[in-house]
């Protein structure tokens, strides 16, 4: 009697690992560089599992890229939000971006969105839709911070919060740029340092001599 060979069980996976591995394909490589064949090395997952877990190659970076920004939320918005010094959340905020800018490895990574996706954003308007809606949260984000520091009367109150949100946005715009461009921690630590003390001065803080330290 011919005996049927059974199915094996399908094989496991980890969906965060698995995103993280992809992200840190696109990281490396681009949007367009990266294939599906790279995601599927990398996360060890055959291509019609890939799509069965996650969608399409945009979805799939879609939803790596909100599973950084979730793992890394909480750090940056203690820094931003509850440290109640703005000089101290201020060096602290851009020590956490520098520290993800740059590898274990010192791998010129940059930002997992402006360094990724930039390039394709003016062909696709899905790509464009979501680099638009990373750089208006990052501006938000400053714009909330200066007004609370308006509000603790930590800095002047006819200061240009709007402009100077702009400001801290724009350095963390450049350091993704330098990053990738191969800038080293301690380098872009040192214009995170010097950028920091300009727009505090402009903000009419008291004290312009923060510092911010590599990681």
């Amino acid at each position: 009697m011919e005996r049927k060979l059974s199915r094996g069980r399908p094989r496991e996976y980890d969906p965060e690992q698995a995103l993280t591995a992809a992200l840190g394909e696109f990281r490396r490589r681009g949007y367009t560089a990266t294939s599906l064949d790279h995601l599927s090395e990398a996360t060890d997952m055959a291509r019609p599992s890939l799509y069965a877990a996650f969608g399409n190659k945009f979805e799939i970076y879609r939803r790596a890229v909100r599973q950084y920004a979730d793992e890394s939320a909480g750090r940056r918005n203690h820094a931003l939000f509850e440290e109640p010094s703005l000089r101290k959340g201020l060096e602290d905020y851009f020590a956490e971006i520098v520290a993800a800018y740059i590898s274990g490895e010192g791998q010129p990574l940059g930002c997992p969105i402006l360094s990724v996706i930039s390039g394709e954003a003016a062909a696709d308007p899905l790509i464009g839709a979501e680099l638009a809606a990373a750089v208006e949260r990052t501006d938000v984000q400053f714009r909330r911070r200066m007004s609370m520091a308006v509000d603790a009367g930590e800095i002047s109150g006819d200061a240009d919060t709007v402009g100077i949100a702009a400001m801290l946005a724009g350095l963390q715009h450049s350091l993704a740029l330098r990053a990738r461009a191969g800038g080293t921690g301690p380098e872009l630590s040192r214009i995170a340092r010097s950028y920091i003390t300009l727009v505090l001065k402009a903000a009419g803080y008291a004290d312009h001599q923060g510092t911010v330290r590599p990681r």
